[in-house]
């Protein structure tokens, strides 16, 4: 089979990498010059990333022990690993092994339209058309392919992210989060150390980020060496991942973790889903029907979040302070949330309490 696949980021290049190394024709449009650039995302990864088997020598930056919780009130410190990496290296590191495998990556290649069965390609002023039997919308949040094939689900709403690389003193095994309507209203600001001297600082909104950004990083003397942004989706439950012969992935899909904005692990998961789906031709709509379930539980305790108040926060961690729901909290990772809150409900009722904001 011809794939062409839209997006040169990890998650297109891994799409390739598998199709290229099944033994198909895999060609890769990516619309900036240089791979891994610009970077638009923190950087971290979870421990479930691991099953993947991917050596991470190339990418990794830090490795994280701990996640430091701060309601307005109270604070947590929870047993967790995670890597930082280097989103830039990340991505590239997914290239190399895609075009190690037989794919061919095309920088300075935008999509711009679909006409009949033909892609219209732009290169350098120049447009050609393209043919092909499976097209990859991974072309992230705003996806062009996805919207030109009528994709992209119109009741979609985005997060807008906004991070800095910043000088200062941090623990550096230790990612720092603070929750609460003063710091970041419906969801959390971040202190991710790549060392002792150097962090990504940073907070996503639907609005007004910038503001709170400056407003949490004010008077804490650390010295801005770069900045970033973003566009993060906001997993939407009726989002389709097929129409014809295109299939969207990763962001373009909105297939990322409502509570964290974590996209790469249910990423790449998703791809795995749909590769094989597609080369052996089974139901996607049932075989995804797992994550689907982890982004809609995400989603479910998003919406949660999105009505705490100040209160709610410090009672939510006064509850997982309790060393047996701590316990759970250090046993799952974030991606797969149902066993971890059937696991907590179990031992904690109270969590309950928080349902009524679903109503």
């Amino acid at each position: 089979m011809k794939i062409v696949i839209v997006g040169g980021g990890p998650v297109g290049c891994f799409t390739g990498y598998l199709f290229a190394k099944a033994g198909h024709d895999v060609s890769i449009y990516e619309n900036h010059g240089k791979i891994g650039a610009p970077i638009q995302c923190t950087g971290i990864l979870t421990s479930s990333f691991d099953q993947f088997e991917f050596l991470m020598d190339d990418f990794l930056v830090n490795t994280i022990d701990t996640i430091e919780v701060y309601s307005p009130n109270k604070k947590l410190r929870v047993k967790q690993k995670d890597y930082i990496v280097c989103r830039t290296k990340f991505d590239q590191y997914f290239a190399k092994i895609a075009e190690k495998e037989g794919a061919n990556i095309y920088l300075n290649h935008a999509f711009v339209r679909k006409e009949g069965d033909e892609l219209i390609i732009v290169h350098e002023g120049q447009e050609k058309k393209v043919t092909c039997d499976v097209v990859i919308a991974a072309d992230g949040p705003l996806s062009t392919t996805a919207k030109a094939f009528g994709l992209y689900h119109k009741g979609r709403e985005n997060y807008y992210g906004i991070q800095a690389v910043m000088e200062g003193n941090f623990e550096p095994h230790v990612i720092k989060t603070y929750f609460g309507n003063d710091v970041c209203p419906g969801l959390f600001a971040w202190v991710c150390p790549e060392n002792a001297s150097v962090a990504r600082v940073g907070l996503a909104m639907k609005k007004n980020s910038r503001a709170f950004f400056e407003k949490f990083v004010e008077g804490r003397g650390w010295k801005v060496t770069q900045m970033q942004a973003g566009t993060i989706p906001l997993y939407h439950p009726q989002q389709k991942i097929r129409k014809g012969n295109c299939y969207v992935v990763g962001d373009a899909s909105s297939y990322v973790k409502a509570t964290t904005l974590g996209g790469i692990v249910p990423a790449f998961k998703q791809v795995e889903i749909v590769v094989d789906c597609i080369l052996n031709n089974k139901d996607i709509e049932k075989e995804m029907k797992p994550v689907r379930q982890q982004m809609w539980t995400h989603l479910q305790v998003q919406k949660i979040m999105e009505k705490f108040s100040d209160k709610d926060w410090d009672r939510l961690i006064g509850y997982v302070a309790q060393p047996k729901i701590q316990k759970v909290f250090e046993k799952y990772t974030r991606d797969n949330p149902i066993p971890l809150i059937t696991s907590v409900l179990l031992k904690e009722p109270r969590f309950l309490r928080f349902v009524r904001y679903l109503v």
